[in-house]
């Protein structure tokens, strides 16, 4: 059994570990975690990062496809940061708080400032499987956070999630995630912006 950078052989080192070592101490790799089967060494902070980049990169060009888990976040990462880490709400506000960033930068603020209306559901555009509880808590956090002026905190959404389970907290995550890009294409189609 490999063990973050050592081999089962004694003296023998596993190069494959040791590269994702050095990629996981490298700033400016992507690699957020290792992890060996039996437990996860996790950078969270890299993994906020790699949000917000795939985030820019759904901005910069609507039509590149985008899956979360092999070019956001993993789900084991995901299930680490919210089952061991508790950072469920974290989440959440770093996909909207970075939405806004980002489309309040280039975007009209009328359109930017417009919530999703209450009928809007995310599955008659994508074919995601979601439930309802989970994509009314994401519209309203969403909603809220397009509708503020300051950006949201953990504390702002903690009594939303806390109902959830793990799969239900990673569910509001990939809609909100999810919900951006619909908002940002809508925008894009309106306003003719690239």
């Amino acid at each position: 059994m490999t063990r973050f950078g050592r081999s089962s052989e004694p003296g023998e080192p596993d190069e494959q570990a040791q590269q994702a070592v050095r990629e996981l101490l490298n700033q400016h790799h992507p690699r957020a975690s290792i992890n060996d089967g039996d437990r996860m060494v996790m950078v969270p902070g890299k993994v906020l990062e790699n949000i917000a980049l795939a985030m820019e990169r759904v901005d910069t060009d609507i039509n590149t496809p985008v899956s979360i888990d092999a070019d956001v976040v993993s789900i084991d990462e995901l299930m680490s940061l919210i089952q061991n880490l508790r950072m469920g709400p974290a989440l959440a506000v770093h996909v909207v708080n970075t939405a806004m960033r980002i489309m309040s930068a280039r975007y009209p603020a009328e359109l930017v400032g417009t919530p999703l209306p209450p009928q809007f559901d995310l599955r008659e555009l994508h074919p995601v499987t979601i439930g309802d509880q989970e994509q009314e808590i994401a519209k309203a956090i969403f909603n809220r956070r397009i509708t503020s002026a300051a950006d949201l905190t953990e504390d702002d959404v903690a009594a939303e999630l806390e109902p959830l389970d793990v799969a239900g907290q990673i569910q509001v995550f990939m809609i909100l995630f999810y919900l951006f890009g619909t908002k940002v294409g809508a925008i894009k189609h309106r306003t003719g912006i690239e």
